[in-house]
């Protein structure tokens, strides 16, 4: 039967219709139709309720001429031969059947059996249960319009997250399809360039081959990144806590940093307690560090001064990166932590970027239950302040 409907031209118009809807109008029309249902339902059980016990006393007296033998049948003024002159005023087709019928300016219960009708004046019963009946069309047609409005809200609101995810989810595969390209492009063209010259030894070629070695090299950490973000989003635990001295990492950390810093007469300054133990896992904490401090000393520009200081009290750690660059614009701290989002993506490209380092950094922040903000340092610059819990809370 189905089949056969798709085939029409009803069905071919309804199909169009069908995947023109969006996915919100066609959970609009489904809650409509189904609240539509469920008060027809509801009210129309409702009514015949009402009727029934409303209806139930006068049944009774219309009945009640009948309800002994046809011989010892009392007379009663509600009690008329079903003549022929009735019977084309009005219709009563079946015997021994209640019915409710308008008749000369009121309404009346009438009750055949064989040629005898009993009648009963329910004008007033009528009245109330026409009452009875609007005031419910309009109570159910109010109480649905407004858990309508209150569906399409919540409809509104559940999908805000779910558009937002597919967006973020086609931003990221287009950008991740760049990054992947851009390297690979470099790689195929110093490829092409040493198959021009077949003759050439490795150390004539050896400008296109460390080219080519150091997108391998950004691929690896490219590809490396966004497994890590790919077991976050899966909610894989891929955290190891213990306790480990947190000063120790972050001195680790400068030593790996100071050299990359000279080159553009940046400083470095360590504001840290003699020790601090954490209980956390220390590798991530060291990927944390590195990538903020790192993130630092690329955008602070030359002559800056990036400051790492490390505070705490009973329960967290506050950990800051502070550096006097030019600042990061509001609109462009909203979006610091989005994948593959970078603020100048040329220097990001240079300086072997990709726009992944600010979002790891929030997930390790999130996966040892702490938050990060990003604050103006005054006069100028940017300050990242972590805070972390100093104990782990095991689950």
């Amino acid at each position: 039967m189905i089949d056969w409907f798709k085939h029409t031209y009803l069905g071919h118009c309804f199909h169009k219709i069908r995947k023109a809807m969006s996915t919100r109008t066609k959970l609009t029309i489904l809650t409509a139709v189904g609240f539509t249902l469920v008060f027809i339902s509801v009210g129309t059980f409702i009514d015949r309720q009402f009727r029934d016990v409303l209806y139930s006393n006068p049944a009774a007296r219309v009945k009640q001429p009948f309800s002994q033998n046809q011989e010892n049948m009392v007379p009663d003024s509600n009690l008329v031969d079903y003549s022929y002159l009735r019977r084309q005023k009005i219709q009563l087709p079946n015997q021994d059947q209640i019915y409710i019928k308008y008749y000369e300016e009121g309404w009346y219960m009438f009750y055949r059996h064989d040629q005898l009708v009993s009648y009963q004046n329910v004008s007033i019963e009528h009245d109330v249960v026409e009452r009875f009946s609007n005031r419910l069309v309009i109570i159910f047609m109010t109480t649905e319009a407004i858990l309508l409005f209150m569906a399409l809200i919540l409809s509104q609101a559940s999908m805000i997250p779910i558009t937002r995810a597919l967006k973020q989810q086609r931003t990221f595969v287009a950008d991740a399809a760049h990054e992947f390209k851009t390297p690979m492009t470099v790689i195929q063209n110093k490829l092409e360039t040493m198959l021009e010259h077949p003759n050439d030894s490795v150390l004539d070629q050896v400008e296109n081959v460390a080219n080519s070695l150091t997108e391998v090299r950004h691929l690896n950490k490219l590809i490396a990144d966004m497994l890590k973000l790919a077991q976050s989003d899966a909610e894989v635990v891929m955290f190891e806590f213990k306790e480990f001295d947190l000063i120790q990492v972050i001195r680790e950390v400068s030593e790996i940093i100071e050299l990359k810093m000279a080159e553009n007469q940046q400083r470095l300054v360590l504001d840290l307690p003699k020790q601090l133990i954490l209980d956390g896992d220390e590798q991530r904490l060291r990927q944390l560090v590195l990538n903020l401090v790192d993130n630092a000393q690329k955008y602070a520009g030359a002559g800056a001064t990036i400051t790492v200081k490390l505070t705490s009290n009973r329960n967290t750690v506050h950990l800051k990166v502070m550096d006097t660059g030019e600042g990061i614009s509001d609109d462009d701290k909203r979006h610091l932590f989005d994948r593959f989002y970078r603020i100048d993506k040329s220097r990001s490209r240079a300086s072997g970027g990709h726009g992944l380092g600010l979002s790891i950094v929030k997930w390790i922040v999130e996966g040892h239950g702490g938050h990060i903000d990003v604050v103006d340092t005054l006069p100028h610059g940017t300050t990242f302040d972590v805070v972390l819990p100093l104990h782990h809370k095991k689950s």
